[in-house]
């Protein structure tokens, strides 16, 4: 028997620290992301908000983490990734020959490379695809395949969304709706993939692991528009309990159980202890039928961990706005 720990951790802008003729302070919370990294020591990371093309990642695991981590790349050097922040799958050097990264030609044979969605309460069609496309590491562990899906989903309302809110509520609202509308198809494309997956093999070993960010207002817009969260729409339908997906956080202690500390300007009096960041699994890994096995009290938010490295650190540095997420799954030989 052994144990594999497995992390998802948004970096926030890590691609800004992989520049040249970094400040003091850059420096200091680069080194500081590398202690974190260091002090989690994942077998498998998922890394969110990672530098943009494989020479920078690159540049990450051999002249950041000294190789003990290697980042899994795509054979056909496409990833289908917009934008400076990428997913990556960081894994220890050991496993190297036994991991690979899926092409995202093979995700959309599936599950469809772009799709069909109606706005909020229009009858017109338009097309949506994915921003940061899924990437899939697939590791195969003495005959069992073992795939974890990373995804980084994330309203675009974020950062100016305030200025919105307080200007033109009406506007911020459609634009929100629309956001959410087009994220949940998204997660749709998710499950089609995973559901794919149960057509050729009863029990898959499937994880599904990132930052699933609904945007501000989250039960504002549930209770006043019926638009439920990102993480009720991947986890699937309870009415179909073989596909339904595990959450690794379900009896983690409810005081402990986040991520963020986001205070909701939507939502004043929403408390700004945020679970975003998720990891998910079938339910073969947990029934005992797999060679993988995820026992009670295995996850867990790295809350020490992440706040020792960041107490040490300077006023206005701090490694990440997230806290990691972890889950020690148990191994039979």
């Amino acid at each position: 028997m052994g144990t594999i720990k497995i992390s998802s951790w948004n970096v926030e802008h890590l691609d800004r620290l992989t520049k040249d003729n970094l400040s003091v302070k850059e420096n200091k919370r680069r080194d500081a992301i590398i202690r974190e990294i260091n002090e989690l020591s994942p077998d498998i990371l998922c890394l969110l908000e990672g530098p943009k093309g494989e020479d920078f990642i690159d540049q990450v695991t051999d002249d950041l983490l000294d190789g003990e981590w290697f980042a899994v790349k795509s054979p056909d050097g496409i990833y289908e990734i917009k934008g400076n922040q990428w997913i990556w799958f960081l894994v220890r050097k050991k496993y190297k020959n036994k991991t690979s990264l899926l092409t995202t030609r093979e995700w959309d044979s599936l599950a469809g490379k772009s799709w069909v969605y109606h706005p909020w309460g229009e009858f017109k069609e338009k097309r949506h695809s994915h921003y940061r496309h899924p990437q899939v590491l697939v590791l195969k562990w003495n005959g069992l395949k073992v795939e974890f899906i990373g995804l980084h989903l994330k309203s675009k309302f974020i950062n100016n969304g305030e200025t919105i809110w307080n200007e033109d509520k009406e506007q911020f609202i459609r634009e929100a709706l629309s956001a959410r509308i087009k994220m949940t198809t998204e997660t749709t494309n998710v499950r089609a993939y995973i559901d794919a997956k149960f057509k050729d093999n009863e029990k898959p070993a499937i994880f599904v692991m990132g930052d699933f960010n609904d945007g501000p207002g989250k039960e504002y817009f549930e209770e006043n528009f019926l638009f439920f969260d990102l993480i009720s729409n991947i986890q699937g339908d309870i009415f179909c309990a073989n596909k339904f997906l595990n959450h690794a956080l379900f009896d983690f202690p409810d005081n402990h159980k986040w991520t963020v500390y986001f205070e909701d300007f939507v939502d004043p009096d929403r408390d700004p202890h945020i679970l975003l960041d998720h990891i998910l699994f079938t339910q073969g890994l947990v029934d005992g039928s797999l060679p993988w096995k995820i026992n009670e009290h295995a996850g867990k938010v790295e809350h020490e961990i992440h706040d020792s490295i960041n107490s040490s650190l300077p006023k206005g540095i701090r490694t990440s706005d997230h806290k990691p997420v972890s889950l020690v799954v148990t191994i039979s030989d």
